[in-house]
């Protein structure tokens, strides 16, 4: 294809977008570019009618999601720009919607050409994946359709069958099973697999229901899609009824931008859990222990963590730990699950640090009441952005980075203002560009990165929002918010860390709490438990830890931390 197949970059951060639409304007293709706002995306669809969509978004964006809702309807290839591009394999055959994964930054000299390339092979693809199951790569090709709301068909070996509809589950069967359990037990087969996209996805599944339950499966490209059960036909086989119009489905805008992450051991149970949620409208995320997902949360961003407490490797509760311990992800709200209720108690009184706690027994449809529970205050924030003043807001709850980044998101012109026990804040935003922040302590100015920093680590700050008050001088050199936010949160998690270890390595000796250490005892990490008795119970120094069980320094820190986050014991000098 020539150089002007038509590129609309859609990007956030505009200072971005302008940069690679100069870079692809030289390179002689018709560009141009707008945020993910859904005014701005629909006039340029509408008015500049582009050949591909390039996007600079993670694939677990709830802009993303949203995004690719709006373009069933104006169906426009995506070309996505992305630091996680391990979904490679699952696009490179792709027609239609997500069509490529390119790895940030962005480079002009390969990625210009890769995008000239991709418009020229579109018309060549097949359409078609296939490969052989076992360990996880069934699962990770469910949760891609399922991410990016692929219509087509999925055949496991000789007997799995299986159709999405915009990433949905329609239709399933292997031997005796059906929908959620069929699909479980193909994502744990070692047999080969294909997957096709669109029309040709439903071949082969009009009859694979059996005698008794034949599905008719109706599919227009871009447009209603439906699996529906039809009585057997009795005078005429071979004639099935024509399939009546669906009405369109209805995306609700709350769930496409509540990105959540299950954290599972059993396949089984994640794939319930995905496949309910999925259904509903929600990006869904999984992961397999704690540790699996700890490499997710500081890769990309989910409004929920659902965790089991029994895990592999790294449980939930160590989960929690590490989650809370890292400012990239300590705003993450995070429920835990299982079956042990009196498990489940001991962490709330414990005060774990967890939002909620649910059981497992909990139906799926309770668990999506309690999940919009959790997220309620931050959507309750983005409903209220564009009220003018007078609205009070705890920060501290909606997370201080979460904040910034929705304003950013937004594009909110105006002013936060911000308090706590500690300082006042007030931080000026033009077009959803933090351009300068002040803070008050007692008789103490600060500003720029020291003040942002103080707003960042606040934990109970409350205040409000005034629309388009004028901003002052900027303070952070036109960069965007988050380059901002990457710049200083790294450099804030190190700080911590540093004076935490020194605070420990001052420690003569702990003073224990005896109630919340019976209770801690009970709880707590089983391996942590000869180092919790040889502080708590010997009194003995760190160092000496160390030297008895033979354990790193690194180790020992860890249980401090946490005897110290939990109030089960505090530093005796």
């Amino acid at each position: 294809m020539s150089q002007e197949a038509r590129v609309l970059i859609i990007d956030a951060d505009t200072a971005a977008a302008q940069k690679m639409g100069l870079a692809l304007d030289s390179a002689g293709f018709p560009v141009t570019w707008c945020s993910f706002a859904p005014t701005e995306v629909a006039e340029n669809l509408k008015d500049f009618r582009p050949s591909v969509l390039l996007v600079h978004s993670e694939l677990s964006s709830p802009q993303l999601g949203a995004l690719l809702a709006r373009l069933e309807a104006t169906p426009v290839p995506v070309a996505l720009l992305c630091k996680d591009v391990a979904d490679e394999r699952f696009v490179r055959q792709m027609r239609t919607g997500l069509v490529e994964l390119l790895q940030e930054p962005f480079s002009a000299r390969l990625h210009i050409n890769r995008v000239r390339l991709l418009m020229a092979e579109l018309s060549q693809r097949s359409g078609e994946l296939s490969g052989r199951g076992g360990g996880r790569e069934i699962s990770e090709l469910v949760q891609h359709l399922m991410r990016t709301r692929r219509t087509g068909g999925l055949a496991v070996g000789e007997e799995g069958r299986a159709f999405f509809v915009r990433g949905v589950l329609k239709a399933a069967r292997l031997k005796d099973l059906t929908m959620e359990p069929a699909l479980a037990a193909m994502t744990r087969s070692a047999a080969t697999w294909t997957y096709t996209e669109g029309a040709d996805g439903a071949s082969g599944l009009v009859d694979f229901m059996g005698e008794e339950e034949p599905f008719v499966v109706t599919y227009r490209e871009y447009g209603e899609a439906r699996v529906q059960a039809q009585p057997a036909p009795v005078e005429e086989p071979t004639t099935r009824p024509p399939a009546v119009p669906m009405a369109p489905v209805v995306v609700d805008p709350d769930a496409a931008r509540t990105p959540i992450l299950f954290v599972d051991d059993d396949p089984a149970v994640v794939l319930m859990l995905s496949g309910y949620f999925s259904k509903k409208g929600y990006p869904v995320a999984t992961a397999s222990d704690g540790i699996e997902a700890m490499n997710l949360l500081t890769t990309r961003s989910f409004e929920v963590v659902i965790a089991d407490l029994n895990m592999p490797r790294l449980d939930g509760w160590g989960l929690l730990r590490m989650v809370r311990e890292d400012l990239r992800t300590q705003e993450t709200p995070v429920a835990l699950f299982s079956a042990q209720d009196n498990y489940r108690e001991s962490l709330r009184l414990l005060h774990a640090g967890a939002q909620a706690y649910f059981p497992k027994t909990l139906r799926l449809s309770a668990l999506e009441v309690q999940v919009k529970e959790l997220c309620e205050p931050r959507r309750r924030f983005l409903r209220l952005i564009d009220t003018d003043g007078g609205i009070e807001f705890n920060f501290g709850s909606l997370g201080p980075q979460w904040t910034l980044r929705a304003l950013t998101v937004s594009g909110f012109s105006g002013q936060l203002d911000a308090r706590d026990s500690w300082a006042n804040w007030r931080l000026w935003f033009e077009a959803g560009r933090l351009v300068q922040c002040t803070a008050r302590l007692g008789s103490t100015s600060l500003g720029g990165d020291r003040a942002l920093c103080g707003f960042i680590s606040s934990k109970q700050a409350e205040g409000s929002l005034s629309r388009g008050t004028p901003a002052p001088e900027e303070g952070f050199a036109r960069q965007s918010t988050a380059a901002t936010l990457a710049r200083l949160v790294p450099w804030l998690n190190d700080e911590q860390k540093r004076a935490a270890e020194g605070q420990l390595a001052r420690a003569r000796a702990l003073q224990v709490n005896e109630e919340l250490y019976r209770l801690f005892i009970t709880v707590g990490p089983p391996a942590w438990q000869p180092m919790v008795r040889m502080l708590c119970e010997q009194k003995l120094t760190p160092a000496e830890v160390i030297a008895r069980l033979q354990v790193t320094p690194m180790e020992v820190a860890a249980v401090v931390r946490e005897l110290l986050r939990r109030g089960v014991a505090s530093l005796q000098p």
